[in-house]
């Protein structure tokens, strides 16, 4: 839930504009429990996070919008387990928008829709480790009879570019450049998005696809991804498939995963009890290959 924190009424008397800055974020804790060890740590989200928006009306349908989110630890209290992430500064109007920042991949948007738990903490082999593009700029356009296309493109940071690799250099982790073509409309939800990575300035790429489905039914939501990661420094090829339904059944919410690469299989099982609009208690159990299922008991609060 977002609320204002911030709200400037002072509006220009020629353009009628105003700014807004709003604050949001969810804490996360959980324990985890891998065999006979039990942990308390910061829960499938990765961490406890705030996030700072910001929109402005410009006038003649343009705004200025931005975020700055902040993801850390807060059981352990050090400042070293704090970091930004999914933040940017740019402009939306009738054209779409573009975004200047570190963003999320369009390749794991695209899995949030194949992955019936939302991507939030499954052990899914379908998944792709693209998450976010650090010194990217994204482009999305908007929705047109249910379509809707982005491209993200890796611009590189401040330093001496590799030969031949003009404005666009890579430092060895994040996206070079991705595409998604993205399709909603009634109870379908679709997408296939596809990214390069480059391990090195100048040298070998990785290749990501994927396809990413889901059908909500009304009573359960039926859930579909195909993955193929093309890694050119090894030449291996891997395809990864997976399958899942979520379905709410009260004030809870249960999903199930299974998904495999050809060679593994695993299995997610997830339940989220609703306190409130704001608040749930959480159970997972994921399970890959010969390893131990892991199941991580937690609770959340978005706000």
């Amino acid at each position: 839930m977002k609320k204002t924190l911030v709200a400037v009424a002072a509006m220009a008397a020629f353009s009628g504009a105003y700014a807004e800055v709003t604050i949001s974020g969810l804490l996360d804790a959980a324990i985890t429990v891998d065999g006979t060890n039990s942990t308390l740590g910061v829960g499938p989200n990765g961490g406890s996070e705030f996030t700072l928006g910001m929109t402005e009306d410009l006038g003649n349908g343009l705004k200025a919008i931005g975020a700055f989110t902040v993801i850390g630890d807060v059981l352990t209290g050090s400042s070293d387990n704090f970091a930004t992430y999914n933040s940017f500064v740019g402009l939306s109007g009738e054209f779409g928008s573009v975004k200047l920042g570190s963003q999320w991949s369009p390749i794991f948007l695209a899995s949030t829709i194949s992955d019936a738990s939302g991507r939030w903490g499954s052990a899914n082999l379908a998944n792709p480790t693209e998450l976010q593009t650090a010194n990217s700029i994204t482009y999305t356009s908007p929705a047109i009879s249910g379509f809707s296309l982005s491209f993200q493109r890796e611009l590189g940071v401040a330093g001496t570019p590799a030969a031949g690799a003009a404005a666009f250099i890579n430092t060895g982790s994040g996206t070079t450049q991705a595409y998604s073509l993205n399709y909603s409309a009634g109870g379908f939800t679709a997408a296939y998005a596809t990214g390069t990575n480059a391990n090195t300035v100048g040298g070998d790429e990785t290749k990501t696809s994927l396809f990413a489905a889901n059908y909500n039914f009304g009573m359960a939501t039926v859930h579909y991804g195909n993955l193929t990661t093309d890694a050119a420094a090894n030449g291996t090829n891997v395809k990864s498939n997976t399958l899942g339904v979520s379905a709410p059944i009260g004030a809870v919410t249960v999903s199930a995963i299974f998904s495999s690469d050809g060679t593994d299989s695993a299995q997610n099982y997830q339940g989220v009890y609703a306190l409130s609009k704001r608040t749930a208690m959480y159970v997972n159990n994921g399970k890959t290959g010969a390893n131990a299922a892991v199941t991580t008991f937690g609770i959340k609060h978005a706000f």
